[in-house]
């Protein structure tokens, strides 16, 4: 009976630190950076940001692209990083920094290269 009630115990105890755990993950920072793409692959952007800061940021299927046209883009089937962003557009990143990785959370295009204004 005691083994069971230390069992028992053990488990409650357990279930209290993961959902402390999992409670301290979801207040993640989230922070912006603007800037230009300097280069895009299937899973990093690197921008360009004020004062010439080269900011890389890693790209995952949960990763939002926002921005004109993209939404009909998406339509006919998934778009990947390099479908909704170049070299030389102008971007807004919404990132969480995962422990020195910096991940974006969200990617709006702000203008496209070459676009006049």
């Amino acid at each position: 009976m005691k083994r069971l009630l230390i069992v028992a115990l053990a488990v409650a105890a357990l279930c209290v630190g993961q959902a402390v755990g999992l409670d301290a993950q979801g207040k993640t920072k989230t922070s912006t950076a603007s800037g230009t793409v300097k280069a895009v692959t299937g899973n990093s952007l690197t921008v360009t940001a004020a004062g010439g800061k080269d900011m890389t940021f890693t790209i995952d299927n949960t990763t939002k692209f926002v921005g004109k046209g993209l939404g009909t883009k998406a339509k006919a089937g998934p778009i990947t990083p390099t479908d909704a962003v170049a070299m030389g557009d102008k971007v807004r990143v919404t990132y969480h920094d995962m422990g020195g990785t910096l991940h974006a959370a969200n990617v709006s295009v702000t203008a496209k290269a070459g676009a006049k204004k």
